[in-house]
C-alpha cells in the first residue's frame, strides 16, 4: 500500500505488507486521526526498498509460514532474546536493511513528520539506528500488533510503545524497555468495529438466511484449512449457515465455491471483502487463525471464536491468551469441523460465556487512544 497522501505530514504512519494485520493497524490509526484534522501519511515501508528485497521479504515470510510453520516457530522462539547491539547478527541484518532501503531517508525528508508511528518492526530498526546516530530527532511510537512483544520489535531509541495487554507491558519491561514509556492501549482496529449490530439485523441486510451462522476466515492472504472445514459438512443435517471469506486467494475462492455448491447446508463464499465488520455482526461464531488484528476485531464485536491452525510463534501466543481468557475454543480436528461447530453453536451457555469474555478483554477504542496520544505529543 502506498501513501494515502503525498508531501509533508504531521504524522507519518509506517507499516509493512508482510502480513495484512500491520497494514490494517496503520489504516485504523489513520482513520482515528482523521477527525482531528492532523495531516498524516500511511506508507508501506517496503515501497521504500528495492523490488527484489520487497519480493523476497514478503514471499519468504508467506512461504515459510505456509510450507514450514514449525521452522518459522523455531526461528521465532530462538530469536526472542535481546541481542547485544554490536552482535554480528544485528549488524548484518541492519546493514542489509539499510542497503535495501535508501529511499527511506528520502521519504523522511519529503514528509517532514512531527511524529512517526510504526505498526511493523522493519522501520523501527532503521529509525532507531538513525536516532542513535543523531540523524533523526523526530519522536517515534510503535504499536505491537500481537499480544506478545517479540524481541524483533524492541529498540532502545524508540520513544514509546503501545501494547495489547498488561502482560505484554510487563514482558516488554522485563526485556529492558522503560516501563514509563509503555502504554496498554490494546491493538488498534478500525473504529467501525466498535459499533455492534444485532446478528438478525446484519443477516437481513446481507441477504443471509436467518439461521445460526458461522463465519470462516482465512486471513488476508487466504491461508488455513478452509477446504477441509467446508468438506466436513458434506453429510451434515445441521440447520445453520456458513459464510466463508477466502481473502486475496482467488484459487481458494474458486475451489471453495465449487465445493460449497455440493454441500447440504447454506454456504456463501466471498473473496476479499471490505465489509468484514458486517459479516462479523452477522455471525454467531467465528472460525479464524489467531492473527493479532483479526482476533482483535472479533473481540471488539464481542463474538465467540474458534481458533484453527495457529502459526507457531506469534499466532500460538495469541491463541493461548484467548483460550486462557475464555474468549475462544480451539478447533484441532478440522476434518471434523462440522461436528464441533454444531456442538458449540448448540451450547447457548458456552456461547454467551465466550461472548462475555470477548467483550471483557476487548479494547475497541485502541486506535482512538493511540491517535490521542500522538496528538498530545504533538501539542507539547
Amino acid at each position: 500500500m502506498k501513501s494515502t497522501v503525498g508531501g509533508e505530514a504531521s504524522v507519518l504512519i509506517l507499516h509493512a505488507t508482510a502480513g495484512a494485520g500491520h497494514t490494517r493497524a496503520a489504516q485504523a490509526i489513520a482513520a482515528a486521526l482523521k477527525p482531528s484534522g492532523r495531516s498524516h501519511r500511511v506508507v508501506d515501508t517496503l515501497e521504500c526498498t528495492s523490488a527484489l528485497f520487497r519480493r523476497m521479504y514478503v514471499k519468504s515470510y508467506i512461504d515459510l509460514v505456509q510450507k514450514a510453520p514449525e521452522l518459522w516457530g523455531y526461528f521465532y522462539e530462538k530469536a526472542d532474546v535481546m541481542p547485544s547491539t554490536d552482535s554480528k547478527r544485528v549488524r548484518a541484518r541492519l546493514a542489509f536493511d539499510k542497503l535495501n532501503s535508501r529511499p527511506f531517508k528520502k521519504l523522511l525528508e519529503e514528509a517532514k513528520p512531527e511524529i512517526i508511528l510504526c505498526t511493523h518492526f522493519l522501520p523501527l530498526e532503521l529509525l532507531s539506528d538513525m536516532k542513535g546516530c543523531g540523524k533523526l530527532n523526530t519522536p517515534v511510537h510503535a504499536v505491537i500488533t500481537d499480544v506478545s512483544p517479540h524481541a524483533f520489535w524492541i529498540y532502545r531509541h524508540i520513544e514509546h510503545y503501545h501494547v495489547a495487554t498488561l502482560s505484554a507491558a510487563r514482558e516488554l519491561a522485563r526485556k529492558g524497555f522503560p516501563a514509563e514509556r509503555i502504554s496498554v492501549t490494546g491493538i488498534p482496529v478500525d473504529p467501525i468495529f466498535a459499533h455492534r449490530t444485532p446478528a438478525t439485523e446484519a443477516r437481513a441486510k446481507l441477504g443471509l438466511p436467518e439461521k445460526p451462522t458461522v463465519l470462516l476466515l482465512s486471513g488476508g492472504f487466504g491461508v488455513g484449512p478452509m477446504k477441509q472445514m467446508l468438506a466436513s459438512f458434506s453429510d451434515s443435517r445441521a440447520n445453520l449457515s456458513l459464510v466463508m471469506v477466502a481473502g486475496k486467494n482467488a484459487e481458494l475462492e474458486k475451489e471453495c465455491r465449487a465445493l460449497a455448491a455440493k454441500l447440504p447446508v447454506s454456504v456463501t463464499v466471498h473473496g476479499f471483502v471490505n465489509n468484514m465488520h458486517e459479516l462479523m455482526d452477522a455471525a454467531d461464531l467465528i472460525v479464524t487463525k489467531p492473527g493479532g488484528l483479526t482476533t482483535t476485531e472479533i473481540l471488539a464485536k464481542g463474538k465467540p471464536m474458534a481458533l484453527v491452525a495457529p502459526i507457531p510463534g506469534q499466532e500460538q501466543r495469541n491463541c493461548e491468551y484467548l483460550l486462557e481468557e475464555g474468549a475462544a475454543v480451539r478447533l484441532y480436528d478440522v476434518g471434523d469441523s462440522a461436528h464441533y461447530l454444531e456442538k458449540w453453536l448448540s451450547d447457548g451457555v458456552r456461547m454467551k460465556r465466550m461472548s462475555a469474555a470477548a467483550r471483557a478483554i476487548s479494547k475497541p477504542d485502541a486506535a482512538k487512544e493511540i491517535a490521542a496520544a500522538l496528538i498530545t505529543r504533538l501539542t507539547k
